[in-house]
């Protein structure tokens, strides 16, 4: 018997039946009873095929027919096992005691992935139809504190809350043991969950500083920076003349939550203009989204670009602000930009086009050219 245990136990042996149970284990992953027969060759069994001594090939073959006989596995054709070089007929070899031959490496359950678990225990524990927890079922949650099916469990109570006037980090909040950012990009789990097209809960809102001019305004300008927008709000500069100065905290791109009242909460400047109507007129323009001219200042950079692109499908003929861009188009063509990795930027993408003309005539082929960016604090109008 230890005999027997030491070349079980022998790393060639080992490799046989390790690949034997990786084949059971894709199986079971792919939902199929049972893992097909493994052909044998240099590919799938090295150790024997490619040992260098045909007596060592003989060793090995031998072994595998032991296994055979003690009814761990089954080999075709019949012949391979009834030669000392059976292994040479191309045999092809499937496991007949999936228990035993776990057990000789040490495997006695396949380890699953954390969408197999996550759709085990939605399975098991989801209040729901079956389209219900198939679609909750793409979602996966995976929480190193918490077990799948605790917080399965805790998506069973997420119905008696609808109805409720929460945001959707309110709701997750609630639900998850405090922690408010599980449900951020899984809306679509939730709609299913309460059985609704859309989620209700929308996300946190966007937080807006506004200045507005005390003499009213012809225009409103988005800064990307705070440093920026604050120097901007005190500025004496003709440049800023007229234009609502906006600082949105947290927005990149095209939010279209921000056009609407439960999308942004707004913060008026006390530097500005704070009287009801200059308010009433900003959040008309913001809501009801009528036709006053908009811009956007930001870096010089691909990022600053694709947010000007992307802001340019809530704000529809949003251009760059020529005044601030200028100045920045100066200092990038007298050498004064910065490389991509001095600002730990070299990871943005190139951008082909804006939308804006001028931006797209001048800025982008600029940043081509000269492969350097220029950050936004730089200037002051």
């Amino acid at each position: 018997m230890k005999e027997e245990l030491l070349w079980l136990q022998s790393a060639p042996v080992q490799q046989l039946l390790n690949l034997l149970v990786d084949r059971l284990d894709s199986a079971e992953q792919r939902g199929s009873a049972r893992a097909q027969s493994v052909a044998l060759g240099e590919r799938t069994w090295p150790a024997l095929y490619k040992a260098q001594r045909e007596s060592e090939k003989e060793d090995l073959w031998s072994h595998a027919v032991e296994l055979v006989r003690w009814g761990w596995l089954a080999v075709k054709p019949d012949g391979a096992l009834h030669s000392r070089s059976g292994y040479s007929y191309s045999p092809r070899v499937t496991v007949a005691n999936e228990a035993e031959v776990r057990r000789a490496v040490g495997r006695a359950q396949r380890v699953k992935s954390a969408v197999e678990r996550w759709r085990e225990a939605v399975r098991e524990g989801l209040h729901g139809s079956d389209e219900v927890k198939a679609a909750v079922s793409e979602f996966c949650i995976d929480m190193p504190d918490r077990t799948m099916a605790e917080v399965v469990e805790r998506l069973n109570g997420l119905p008696a809350l609808a109805g409720k006037p929460m945001l959707l980090r309110e709701v997750s909040a609630q639900l998850f043991w405090g922690m408010s950012k599980v449900l951020d990009k899984r809306q679509g789990l939730v709609a299913a969950l309460l059985g609704v097209d859309e989620c209700p809960f929308p996300e946190s809102p966007i937080q807006l500083q506004v200045f507005l001019p005390p003499a009213g305004y012809r225009g409103i300008l988005f800064i990307e920076n705070l440093m920026s927008f604050e120097r901007a709000l005190r500025s004496t500069s003709s440049a800023f003349d007229g234009l609502a100065l906006v600082y949105a905290s947290g927005f990149k791109g095209s939010a279209q939550r921000l056009r609407t009242p439960d999308g942004c909460s707004l913060f008026y400047a006390a530097r500005g203009g704070i009287s009801q109507n200059l308010r009433d007129s900003f959040e008309a323009w913001l809501f009801d989204k009528d036709s006053t001219p908009v811009f956007f200042w930001g870096d010089l950079d691909w990022s600053g670009m694709r947010i000007l692109s992307a802001m340019r499908t809530s704000f529809a003929g949003l251009t760059a602000w020529e005044p601030g861009y200028s100045l920045m188009l100066a200092t990038l063509t007298e050498g004064k930009g910065h490389t991509p990795e001095a600002a730990d930027k070299q990871g943005q993408k190139a951008l082909g086009a804006s939308g804006c003309a001028y931006a797209d005539a001048h800025l982008l082929p600029a940043l081509q050219a000269h492969g350097r960016f220029v950050d936004q604090e730089q200037v002051n109008p």
